[in-house]
């Protein structure tokens, strides 16, 4: 029963937060809102669902792959951000102001996301 608690609060915060990336209705923040980062981090969320479907692993895992999905992102986003500006010759502020693109820096987290998946499997499934 509380698996299945973990499974419906998970696929009602996955969907909301796609719903938001896809549409970016206004009564979620509209564009200003919901960004590249975020879209990014929808796909590593979908990814974990396939997962834990798949690989029939516990789903209190979510409690873990849900944070380190947004930390993940977040620091290949802005190391892409940076490494953007620097390459231009562009001031430290500019990557406040530069709409990055959806798959920018999105290669670099799916690989180290689905890394630490096959470890998180591999621990699960030898202790």
């Amino acid at each position: 029963m509380l698996n299945l608690i973990i499974w419906l609060i998970v696929l009602f915060i996955t969907i909301t937060w796609t719903v938001g990336v896809v549409f970016k209705p206004k009564t979620m923040g509209g564009e200003q809102s919901w960004g590249p980062v975020n879209f990014k981090i929808a796909i590593l969320w979908w990814i974990s669902i396939i997962f834990v479907f798949i690989t029939k692993v516990s789903p209190f895992y979510f409690i873990l792959m849900m944070p380190i999905s947004i930390f993940i992102i977040s620091y290949f986003s802005g190391k892409a951000e940076i490494n953007f500006a620097l390459r231009n010759k562009q001031p430290p502020e500019s990557i406040l102001t530069r709409s990055q693109p959806n798959t920018e820096a999105l290669l670099p987290s799916l690989i180290v996301y689905c890394i630490i998946l096959i470890i998180l499997y591999f621990v699960n499934n030898l202790f």
